[in-house]
C-alpha cells in the first residue's frame, strides 16, 4: 500500500513530466514539428482505449467471456474504410474549418443552428457518464492502492481539477478551435504509449510469472466452473446477435465519439496518416488487448470469484507482493483515464461554445471585440464538462460497470450515424428529416436503456399507469412492440436506427429544401469537385471585411489574414476587384467558421449582407440550376467516370514517360501530383510528397522558388545540399476550373556544365 500523500505526489509528478513533453512538442512545432508524423496520429487515436480497455475489458473478460473483443473489432473494421471515409471528412472539415461533430452535421444540412444545438445536448448527456466512468475509476484505483476509500472522494476533486487546467492550457489558449494543438497530442500519444507498456508489463507478468504460459492459463479455466467463459455467443435463435450489435456500436464509436473526431479530423496534419494508420491503429488494438483474457483468466483462477474483476490489472499485482508493478499499472490506467478526458471535455467545450454559447451571444448581440472574454468563457466551459464528470461519478457512477456506462455512451453517439453518413452520400437528405431522425433515435436511447437502466438502479421511481407502460403491452422499453427475445444493447440499438432512418429519409422526402440547404448537399456530397458558390453579390469593401473580422480575431490577425489571401490569389489592397472581394469574404467566413462555428460565422455575414429580391431570385435559381445539372443518371456517370479514369492514366503515363520532374500543388502549394522524374531529382519518394507543403520538400533550392517574386516564370535553382545539381525550375498556376499550380524542374546540370566547358575552351583559344 502507498499512503494518500505519496500518490498525489506521484500523479502530480507525471502530470507535469507530461506537462513538459506537451510543452516541448509546441516549441518544435516552431521549428521541425515531432507531432506531424503517422506514429503520433496513430497513438492518439488510442485514446479511444480508456479506463474501459485498461481495467473494463478484464472485468467483463471474467464476467462476459470473449464478447469484450467486439468493442476493438468494430474500430478494426471501420479502419479499413477510413481511407474513403475518413478521408473525406478531414478534407471537407478542413476546407469548411470545421471543428466538432456538430459542426460538421450543422453544416450539412444548411448550417442549422437548431440541429447543431440538437447534437450537442445529445452528446453531452451521453457522453457525461463516459467522463464520470474515467474519474470513477480513478477515484477507486486510488483507493485500492491507498487503502483509505475515504480519501478517494478528495483525489477525484483534485486530479479532475488539475486535467481541467491542463485542458485549458493545452487546448484553449486561443480561440481558434481549428488550429492544431501539437502539445495536447504529443502528450495523448506518450499516455497511449505508457499505458500500453503498462498493460503489457502486467499481462507479462500474469501470464509466465505467475502461471506457465497462455497455455497453462487456458487449460486450468477449461477444467474450472468458468469454463462458459470459453464460449462465443449466447444461446438460443439469437446468439450471435450482441456480438454483431456490440461490434457495429464500436464501428460507429471510432468515428462519432467527440474525442475520436477530434484527434482524428481536426488534429489530423495529413492525408498520408490516414493510411499508416489503418495498420498502426488495429496493431494497437491488438497488442493491448493480448493479455485481456490472460489477466481475466488468472484473476478468476486466484481469487476463484468475479468480485473485483474489473480491477484484477491492480490487485493480483499487490496481492502477489509487487507494489511496484501494481502502481506502474496505476499510472497506466491513470493515463488511459486522463487522455480521455482531457480530450473529451475539449471537444464538448468545443460543440458547447459553437452550438450554445455563441449563438447566445449573437443573439444579445454581445460579441463585439471581446475576444478575450469569449475565450475565458471557453476555458470556463471546459472546466465544467469536467466537473459535471465528475458529479457523475460521485452521485451515479457506483451504481454501474465500467463497460455498461461506455456502452450506453456508444449507443447514444450512434445516434449521429445516420444523419452524418446520409449526408455524405446522398443529396435528398435534408435539415427537416436530420432533425426528426435525432430526436427519434434520441428519445428511443432514453426510453429503451436509460430509463430502465436508472429504474433499476432505484435512481428514478416509477408508479401507477407509468409502472404498468413499463412492465406490459406494446410499450415495454425493454420489448418495444413486443420484440422480445434480444439483449438491451440489440434491442435499443434496432429501434433506434429504424426510427431514425425512418424519419430521416421520409421527412427529406416529403418536404423541400431550402437553398442554403441544396448548396451545402452539394458542397459535402460531391467534395472533391465542389462549384465555387457565390454568397453575395455585394460582399462589401475590403477595408469593411477586414474590420468584422478583426472584431472577432483582433486586428493585426485580421490584417495578417486579408495580407495572405492577397499574396495567395496575386491581388494588391488597391487592384482587388468585385469578384475577389466575394472570394475574400468566403475565406474570412470560414476564419471565423473555425473560432465561432460555422452557424454563428454565417449568422454575423448575413447581418452584414443587403440583397434586393431581384438578386435573391437570381441566387436561389443559380443553386437549383447548379443542383439540376449535377443530377446525373446512373449510366451517364459510369460512363463519364470510365472515360475520366481513362484520360486520367493516359496523361499520367505520358507525364510519367518524360525526363522532367512534374508536380501539382493546391492553392495552400500541397502536393497532389509527384511523378517518377521528381522522385528521381529531389530524392524523395511520392508517398512520402503527396499531401505535403511544396516549400518543405524543396526548402534545399537556392533561392526560393515559391518566393511571391519567383513563383512564376523560369528560375534557375542550385541545392545547398546533396549532390551539386543545377536545376531550371518552373512554377505557373493551372487555368481552368482546377485551382492550384504546376511545377516543372529540369536538370541542367551536365548542359551548364558543357557551357562552362566551352567558355573555357573558347576563352583559352582567344
Amino acid at each position: 500500500m502507498f499512503s494518500v500523500w505519496t500518490l498525489f505526489l506521484i500523479i502530480f509528478a507525471y502530470l507535469l513530466l507530461l506537462f513538459l513533453a506537451a510543452y516541448y512538442a509546441e516549441f518544435r512545432e516552431k521549428t521541425k514539428s515531432i507531432v506531424s508524423n503517422p506514429y503520433i496520429y496513430s497513438l492518439s487515436l488510442a485514446v479511444y482505449c480508456t479506463s474501459w480497455t485498461f481495467y473494463g475489458s478484464v472485468g467483463k473478460a471474467a464476467n462476459s467471456g470473449l464478447i469484450f473483443l467486439t468493442i476493438y473489432i468494430g474500430p478494426t473494421l471501420m479502419a479499413t474504410l477510413w481511407w474513403l471515409v475518413l478521408r473525406k471528412i478531414v478534407y471537407l472539415s478542413k476546407e469548411n474549418r470545421i471543428t466538432n461533430i456538430a459542426d460538421f452535421i450543422s453544416s450539412r444540412y444548411g448550417k442549422s443552428i437548431t440541429l447543431s444545438i440538437l447534437v450537442t445536448f445529445v452528446a453531452v448527456i451521453g457522453i457525461t457518464p463516459y467522463l464520470g466512468l474515467q474519474i470513477k475509476a480513478i477515484m477507486t484505483t486510488f483507493s485500492i492502492l491507498s487503502g483509505k476509500p475515504q480519501g478517494s472522494h478528495f483525489a477525484g476533486w483534485f486530479i479532475t481539477l488539475l486535467l481541467g487546467l491542463f485542458a485549458i492550457i493545452f487546448g484553449a489558449r486561443r480561440l481558434d478551435a481549428s488550429e492544431r494543438h501539437g502539445g495536447l497530442v504529443f502528450a495523448i500519444a506518450v499516455e497511449s504509449a505508457i499505458k500500453l507498456f503498462a498493460f503489457l508489463l502486467v499481462g507479462f507478468f500474469v501470464t509466465f510469472g505467475i502461471f506457465k504460459g497462455f497455455g497453462d492459463i487456458f487449460t486450468r479455466i477449461s477444467n474450472s466452473g468458468f469454463s462458459n467463459l470459453m464460449k462465443i455467443g449466447n444461446e438460443g435463435p439469437f446468439g450471435f446477435l450482441e456480438w454483431m450489435s456490440l461490434t457495429f456500436l464500436s464501428m460507429m464509436a471510432i468515428m462519432f465519439l467527440p474525442r475520436q473526431f477530434h484527434v482524428s479530423v481536426v488534429e489530423n496534419s495529413s492525408y498520408k496518416h490516414i493510411k499508416k494508420a489503418m495498420w498502426l491503429f488495429p496493431l494497437y488494438l491488438f497488442l493491448i488487448n493480448i493479455f485481456v483474457l490472460p489477466i481475466a483468466f488468472g484473476g478468476l483462477l486466484l481469487e476463484g470469484s468475479q468480485k473485483g474483476a474489473d480491477y484484477f490489472v491492480l490487485s493480483i499485482p499487490l496481492k502477489q507482493g509487487q507494489p511496484m508493478l501494481a502502481l506502474f499499472a496505476f499510472i497506466g490506467g491513470f493515463s488511459a483515464a486522463t487522455a480521455m478526458v482531457i480530450v473529451e471535455s475539449i471537444a464538448l467545450s468545443t460543440m458547447v461554445m459553437n452550438s450554445l454559447v455563441m449563438p447566445a451571444l449573437w443573439s444579445l448581440k454581445a460579441m463585439k471585440s471581446i475576444y478575450q472574454i469569449i475565450l475565458n468563457i471557453k476555458r470556463l466551459v471546459i472546466l465544467g464538462c469536467v466537473f459535471l464528470g465528475y458529479m457523475f461519478a460521485i452521485y451515479i457512477g457506483d451504481y454501474y460497470s465500467l463497460v455498461d456506462i461506455g456502452l450506453k455512451s456508444f449507443e447514444a453517439v450512434t445516434i449521429f450515424a445516420p444523419s452524418f453518413l446520409l449526408g455524405l452520400y446522398w443529396k435528398g437528405a435534408n435539415r427537416k428529416g436530420a432533425i426528426a431522425g435525432i430526436i427519434a433515435g434520441f428519445f428511443i436511447w432514453l426510453y429503451t436503456l436509460l430509463m430502465p437502466a436508472l429504474t433499476r438502479a432505484g435512481i428514478i421511481e416509477v408508479k401507477g399507469v407509468v409502472w404498468y407502460i413499463f412492465t406490459s403491452g406494446l410499450l415495454n422499453p425493454t420489448a418495444l412492440f413486443g420484440l422480445e427475445g434480444l439483449d438491451r444493447w440489440s434491442h435499443s440499438l434496432f429501434w433506434g436506427l429504424f426510427f431514425n432512418i425512418f424519419f430521416l429519409v421520409t421527412v427529406s422526402l416529403l418536404t423541400k429544401q431550402s437553398d442554403l440547404d441544396t448548396r451545402q448537399s452539394i458542397i459535402f456530397v460531391d467534395s472533391y469537385t465542389t462549384p465555387d458558390f457565390p454568397l453575395s453579390t455585394r460582399p462589401g469593401t475590403l477595408t469593411e471585411i477586414e474590420s468584422l473580422l478583426g472584431q472577432y480575431i483582433g486586428p493585426s490577425e485580421a490584417r495578417e489574414a486579408v495580407d495572405g489571401f492577397l499574396l495567395k490569389n496575386y491581388f494588391s489592397r488597391e487592384s482587388i476587384k468585385e469578384e475577389g472581394l466575394i472570394h475574400l469574404r468566403t475565406e474570412a467566413e470560414r476564419i471565423l467558421s473555425g473560432v465561432l462555428g460555422p452557424t454563428v460565422s454565417t449568422l454575423i455575414f448575413q447581418d452584414r449582407t443587403i440583397l434586393t429580391p431581384d438578386e435573391k431570385v437570381q441566387i436561389s435559381a443559380s443553386i437549383r440550376r447548379i443542383s439540376r445539372s449535377l443530377r446525373l443518371s446512373r449510366q451517364e456517370l459510369a460512363e463519364a467516370n470510365r472515360q475520366l479514369v481513362m484520360l486520367k492514366e493516359f496523361s499520367e503515363n505520358i507525364i510519367e514517360s518524360i525526363p522532367l520532374g512534374v508536380a501539382t500543388l493546391n492553392e495552400r502549394l500541397q502536393v497532389r501530383y509527384w511523378n517518377l522524374a521528381m522522385e528521381k531529382i529531389t530524392g524523395i519518394s511520392k508517398e512520402d510528397a503527396l499531401d505535403v507543403e511544396a516549400k518543405i520538400l524543396l526548402s534545399c533550392l537556392e533561392p526560393d522558388i515559391f518566393s511571391q517574386e519567383l513563383r512564376e516564370g523560369e528560375i534557375t535553382c542550385s541545392r545547398t545540399f546533396g549532390p551539386a545539381m543545377i536545376l531550371k525550375g518552373y512554377l505557373s498556376r493551372l487555368t481552368g476550373a482546377e485551382k492550384g499550380f504546376v511545377l516543372v524542374l529540369e536538370d541542367i546540370t551536365e548542359k551548364k556544365k558543357i557551357e562552362e566547358d566551352l567558355f573555357r575552351a573558347t576563352k583559352h583559344a582567344s
